[in-house]
């Protein structure tokens, strides 16, 4: 049960639980929860995510990450920050953002003869030999699963004293499975709990994981078990595959650290070995593109890898020695530079060397432990710690908790021109020091987090002035009345909004800071806030975000000597799904104020968007209309069917009926609405 007594009696005694919340906790704690952890979803079961906040993550049933295919991104991996690449409303610009290909861990034990009783893989390849049912699967899946699948904890609605997001899996040996083999499966049942806090801006970009490996025998003892836990690093998959598009997969750049007695392993994207006249450090990247101000093609910078990812052990159980926290070696070893399918085990073949192996990871094909070694920066790169050895007693089990973060610089402070390699190494250090003291806070705290007033659901629409174009943001206070999970009392003290010109990660600005009930946005009498965005342009793409903050607190409910710093919710956790263009509303009925921008079309259009370079808009149009477009000769190009109630703009991105950019000249437009009013007019195309 996750909720144990010494928690309970916490609570009770802070005074945290109203006395009917109190009864209802008791209530379900009385309640058989393995039922509802076990209730499993057909659709999709193999796979839990973690896609809300700024850091994303998959769980497979059988390890971390999708099981590796030559270091290629299979799915997500510690993307930071987190996006779907596969979007409609995201441009191709050559990836995600993942630092980890794959991770998990090796399995080795003795049999009760001292002779290697087996060897598995829940690392690499977590699909071998593991699923749902079946005799042939050497291990069986009971249930793998989010806790709220709804999200029905975000900001500690239903459980105020566990994280938002919990992710439940567990495998155990089959007893079924039989086969002659010398490689016989470990007697082992391995729950595993995942843990984010996806909806707070302090607390987003760390994933917690707690292991507990049990020894499933009923006579026996489980002795001389070895865990390797090996890690595919990647920092990350956008900025290699753009730095050096003609290499394989899985970045070669990766640098790395090991902190022995913090048990913390840092990798991040460093200097390419292979190219000693350019310093590629966080895969810096310089894209070309074309100002229609300015008439040039301008060099617009980007650190694409602007963080730091992190692995710390938080908790061993004491091994066979007796010895806590202890971690038995750590190596890094360097992967085959193609077709590599046997990850660190490359060429040690056989039981026993695997056994050997797993006890001395130094062993391992290509292992290393100096970080100055020459094959570090310059091959695709395992990070490998090895635990053991345990000696578990019969229904008895040992823990593993591990903490996965990423922590660097904003994707606005990446693309600045004055960001230097030097900036962006000591700000994601910065990171990363304080993200590797919070999580200690949190697991000393027992997963109990502070957290931040949740913002509002709100709604984007055009907002036509005089002379200007404008977005209108408007928003309900219905957040102002939700108590703090743990304080019991409403401590909202304001929102802010933000904005972003280009992608769902950034570059993101801060347009608006409002405080509670501020009457220059708030309207007493629909209680709802009015924000207007005058700092956009027609035909652009914006993302929008809200959030929350409060004013922190001096003392908090759960440990009353911990001062609460103000906390602001996830701006990542409160975007909405798809971009905002800025428009004009449509004219009543009438064709006669249309105009296309822009005109002349010379090489690109202005708009800042990837994929929006070849549009170009009409505006000032009815609800209602056709716009035909012809060549000089009276060809027609494209027919054009606008009907919306919400926009008078439409969009030709130069495409023809026939599927083809059409070339530069003189093009004449003819629109007509519902009624027969027609406006003929030309542009011209300059490429």
């Amino acid at each position: 049960m996750y909720l144990t007594v010494k928690i309970l009696l916490m609570r009770i005694k802070h005074g945290v639980y109203p006395l009917v919340l109190l009864c209802l906790f008791l209530l379900m704690i009385a309640a058989d929860s393995t039922d509802s952890v076990r209730a499993q979803s057909l659709e999709n079961k193999d796979i839990v995510l973690f896609n809300r906040g700024r850091l994303w993550h998959l769980f497979h049933y059988g390890q971390e990450c999708m099981p590796m295919s030559d270091w290629q991104r299979m799915g997500i991996g510690l993307d930071w920050p987190g996006f779907d690449p596969g979007s409609e409303y995201v441009p191709n610009i050559g990836g995600s953002n993942s630092y980890l290909v794959s991770g998990g861990f090796f399995i080795t034990s003795l049999n009760d003869t001292g002779a290697v009783q087996g060897w598995d893989n829940f690392a690499t390849n977590g699909m071998a030999d593991k699923g749902w049912q079946g005799d042939f699967n050497r291990y069986l899946v009971k249930y793998h699963q989010k806790r709220w699948s709804k999200g029905e904890n975000y900001w500690l609605a239903t459980d105020p004293f566990e994280a938002e997001e919990v992710m439940d899996s567990y495998i155990e040996f089959n007893g079924a499975w039989y086969q002659p083999w010398d490689n016989q499966p470990i007697r082992v049942g391995i729950k595993r709990t995942a843990r984010q806090w996806s909806g707070s801006r302090t607390d987003e970009d760390y994933i917690i994981i707690e292991y507990t490996f049990r020894n499933t025998q009923r006579r026996d003892p489980l002795e001389g078990l070895y865990i390797l836990f090996t890690y595919a690093l990647s920092p990350n998959n956008r900025g290699w595959s753009m730095t050096f598009p003609n290499l394989p997969p899985g970045a070669r750049n990766t640098q790395s650290i090991y902190n022995e007695d913090e048990r913390l392993l840092l990798a991040w994207a460093g200097d390419f070995k292979d190219t000693p006249n350019e310093d590629e450090s966080f895969d810096y990247y310089r894209y070309l593109r074309y100002n229609p101000l300015t008439d040039r093609t301008e060099e617009d910078p980007e650190f694409i890898a602007p963080g730091k990812m992190g692995i710390k052990f938080l908790y061993i159980s004491p091994d066979s020695t007796g010895i806590e926290n202890h971690i038995n070696q750590f190596v890094w070893s360097a992967a085959a530079p193609t077709q590599d399918h046997s990850g660190p085990f490359l060429g040690v073949a056989g039981l026993d060397n695997k056994y050997r192996a797993m006890a001395n990871p130094l062993l391992l094909s290509e292992a290393f432990t100096d970080e100055n070694d020459p094959r570090m920066a310059s091959g695709r790169l395992y990070a490998n710690f090895s635990l053991g050895p345990f000696n578990i007693p019969r229904r008895d089990s040992i823990k593993v908790v591990i903490a996965e973060f990423v922590g660097g610089i904003s994707y606005r402070e990446a693309t600045q021109k004055d960001m230097t390699i030097e900036k962006v190494r000591t700000s994601a250090d910065s990171a990363i020091a304080y993200l590797n003291e919070r999580i200690q806070f949190v697991y000393d705290q027992n997963y109990i987090v502070p957290m931040p007033p949740p913002p509002p659901k709100f709604d984007i629409s055009s907002y036509n002035l005089e002379n200007n174009i404008a977005n209108l943001i408007a928003f309900g206070n219905e957040s102002e009345n939700i108590p703090d999970p743990h304080q019991g009392i409403p401590d909202l003290a304001g929102y802010r909004i933000y904005r972003s010109w280009n992608l769902p990660f950034g570059p993101w600005e801060m347009i608006a800071d409002i405080k509670k009930g501020d009457p220059a946005f708030y309207d007493s009498d629909s209680s709802l806030y009015r924000f207007i965005d005058t700092g956009v342009a027609l035909g652009y793409d914006y993302y929008y975000s809200l959030t929350a903050y409060d004013s922190g607190h001096t003392s908090w409910a759960i440990d009353p000597a911990v001062t609460v710093p103000p906390l602001e919710s996830s701006l990542f956790a409160g975007i909405q799904s798809e971009p905002f263009t800025s428009t004009l509303s449509p004219t009543i009925q009438t064709v006669s104020r249309v105009a296309v921008v822009p005109n002349p079309f010379y090489r690109q259009s202005g708009l800042p968007k990837l994929g929006s370079e070849n549009r170009i808009q009409f505006v000032n149009l009815p609800e209602k209309c056709t716009i035909r477009i012809f060549t000089i000769r009276g060809d027609l190009v494209k027919t054009i069917y606008h009907n919306n109630t919400e926009t008078g703009v439409a969009y030709w991105n130069q495409i023809s009926e026939n599927g083809q950019f059409v070339k530069s000249g003189m093009y004449f437009y003819h629109i007509e609405n519902p009624q027969g009013e027609v406006n003929r007019g030309k542009f011209a195309i300059i490429k």
